[in-house]
């Protein structure tokens, strides 16, 4: 009886311990499922966002992307006008300081200028100098006109004489002697006279008595005194452009030399943006494009049009270009320089903005502006000297001394 029981208690074991797998079994079926669908629903819903993003992507690229073409590799450019003096001298007056707004033609500085008044007056003392010497060749010219005329008589005379005498000796009335003494006084008459014509065509040559401003002293130093005029104008530096005062580099006392450089004005109502778009952009970029810029600066969007494109790299038209003809060339996408202009509108609107300062440039390669300013000429008439002015001084000194001597 006990091993009937053992035995039964044995099989009840063996039952419960199979139910339990079978069990446990079940679960790690079920788990796997469970973990399966989770999988395969995270799966899912990361292509479904791949999918919605490339939708979206693909929606941006068609209503936005395609038509745009951005940077923020842009920069605001601007013409720096670099003032320098014509001459040396020690400024004795300045009248700007740095960031300082100047108007076009306001006088900047002021070099002493006792130096050029002294030469100015050592110039109109050679041109009157020159004039009084002019006016002594005109009466040479006179007093060679009579000498030819006194040796034309003499001449005469000394024929007069010698045919005479010649018939007188040929005649035994007079000696040889005085024959050859009579012939000796014509030749040296003849001589006499071809000297004097010399000397008048000579003088006549000096003189050049067409007009007094032909002749080449006069001519000389009515040189030297324009340019003693115009240096002593040069002692006085003004503006050539109107804009801001920076990079001064000049001060009250300093001696300078020529065509150095004391300031730099520049025009914040003309700048540009340089906006450097890679090759890979350029395909549709063209003059007249409208473009949007964002400075970094203020933060405020600015409005433009391409006016134009470089006509090189960035690379290209460094100081020193890459050289690509090596074994170890490596493909780099250039960039290539796209100019901006900044609309006048704009810039009063926002605010003005320094020449260096980034821009985030965005150019909309679908609207194209009809009204592209062309490329504008500048000059300016601070470098030149009245010469109405400069003349009438110079006929002065001329009136002053012409018929002296």
């Amino acid at each position: 009886m006990e091993n009937n029981t053992q035995t039964n208690n044995n099989e009840e074991t063996e039952k419960s311990k199979s139910s339990d797998s079978s069990k446990v079994a079940e679960n790690q079926n079920k788990d796997q499922k469970i973990k399966r669908k989770k999988a395969i629903k995270k799966i899912s819903i990361f292509l479904i966002i791949l999918a919605v993003l490339g939708i979206i992507y693909g929606a941006y690229w068609l209503l936005y992307g395609r038509n745009y073409v951005k940077t923020d590799d842009a920069y605001v450019n601007g013409n720096q006008n670099i003032i320098t003096s014509q001459v040396g001298g020690t400024v004795t007056q300045i009248y700007i300081e740095d960031t300082q707004f100047v108007e076009k033609g306001q006088l900047l500085a002021v070099l002493d200028d006792i130096d050029y008044k002294i030469a100015l007056e050592n110039a109109a003392a050679s041109l009157g100098k020159a004039v009084r010497a002019y006016s002594n060749l005109s009466s040479d010219v006179a007093q060679s006109e009579d000498n030819v005329k006194v040796k034309e008589s003499q001449l005469k005379k000394a024929e007069t004489d010698f045919a005479m005498d010649r018939a007188s000796y040929n005649a035994g009335l007079i000696s040889r002697h005085q024959y050859e003494t009579s012939k000796n006084n014509l030749n040296i008459a003849i001589s006499s006279l071809n000297q004097s014509e010399k000397a008048l065509e000579n003088a006549k040559v000096q003189a050049d008595s067409s007009s007094i401003y032909n002749h080449p002293d006069v001519q000389q130093a009515i040189a030297a005194y324009k340019n003693a005029y115009v240096n002593l104008m040069r002692t006085k530096i003004y503006a050539p452009e109107s804009g801001n005062i920076a990079k001064k580099s000049v001060f009250l006392g300093q001696k300078i030399s020529p065509s150095q450089e004391l300031m730099t004005i520049i025009d914040l109502d003309n700048v540009w943006v340089d906006a450097n778009l890679k090759e890979t952009q350029m395909k549709d970029v063209k003059p007249g494009d409208e473009a949007e810029l964002i400075s970094d600066i203020n933060g405020k969007k600015y409005i433009g049009y391409v006016q134009g494109l470089s006509a090189g790299t960035g690379s290209s038209l460094s100081l020193l270009p890459a050289q690509n003809a090596t074994g170890n060339w490596i493909k780099i996408v250039q960039r290539v320089p796209v100019r901006i202009i900044i609309d006048k509108d704009s810039l009063k609107k926002n605010g003005m903005i320094p020449i260096g300062s980034s821009m985030e440039a965005i150019v909309d390669i679908r609207k194209e502006t009809k009204n592209i300013l062309p490329y504008t000429e500048k000059s300016s008439n601070l470098y030149s000297i009245d010469e109405n002015v400069m003349n009438k001084e110079i006929d002065n000194i001329i009136k002053a001394n012409i018929g002296k001597n």
